[in-house]
C-alpha cells in the first residue's frame, strides 16, 4: 500500500512540475505582440517596429502556413510605418490638430453576434501565446479523473478483500 501511495505521490509531483512557471521577467516586445495579437487576432497597441519584424520572424512554421497571423502582422507593421511617418516618429500633438492616438482599423466582420459555444470558449480558451490549449487541458483533466476512479475501485477491491479475509469462529 506505501508503495502505491508513493507511486501516485510522484506521479502527481511530476504532473505539477509539467506546468509552467510564471516568470517575473518582462516578455520582450515581439512577445507581447503576439499575446496582443493571439488574444483577439487583431493588433491593438503600436508597437516599435523591429518588434513587428521579430514577431513575423519567430512565430511557428504551423502558424505561418494555416493562418492569417503573418498577414495581420505585416498589415500592423504597414500601419505602425505610416503613423510614424505621419507623425514624425511620434505621435502629433492634438492641440495642434494633430490626432493623440494612431487611426484604428476596423475589424467587423460581419458575423454580429457570436453563438453560445464561441462566447463560451472566448471565455474560457487561452489568453496569449504562451497559455496551454483547452484540448489539452480536457484530456488532462479526463486523465486525472480516470486514474482517480481507478484509485477508487482498488480501495474498494482491497476493503472488500480485507472483510473477507476475517476468519470463522465456529470450529
Amino acid at each position: 500500500m506505501l508503495k502505491r501511495l508513493t507511486l501516485l505521490t510522484v506521479l502527481l509531483a511530476g504532473l505539477v512540475a509539467l506546468v509552467p512557471a510564471t516568470g517575473s521577467a518582462a516578455n520582450p516586445c515581439w512577445q507581447e505582440l503576439v499575446n496582443d495579437y493571439w488574444a483577439d487576432n487583431r493588433v491593438d497597441r503600436t508597437y516599435p517596429i523591429s518588434c513587428y519584424r521579430e514577431a513575423m520572424q519567430k512565430l511557428p512554421t504551423d502558424v505561418q502556413a494555416y493562418s492569417d497571423a503573418q498577414d495581420d502582422l505585416r498589415r500592423a507593421l504597414l500601419l505602425a510605418i505610416r503613423d510614424e511617418r505621419d507623425s514624425g516618429g511620434g505621435f502629433s500633438d492634438p492641440a495642434q490638430g494633430g490626432s493623440a492616438a494612431p487611426p484604428t482599423v476596423p475589424t467587423d466582420d460581419g458575423e454580429g453576434s457570436k453563438g453560445f459555444f464561441s462566447e463560451v470558449l472566448d471565455k474560457l480558451g487561452p489568453k496569449n501565446a504562451d497559455s496551454i490549449p483547452v484540448p489539452l487541458l480536457v484530456l488532462g483533466s479526463i486523465a486525472l479523473l480516470l486514474m482517480g476512479a481507478a484509485g477508487v475501485s482498488y480501495l474498494a477491491r482491497y476493503l472488500q478483500a480485507r472483510r473477507l479475509d476475517v476468519p470463522d469462529p465456529r470450529p
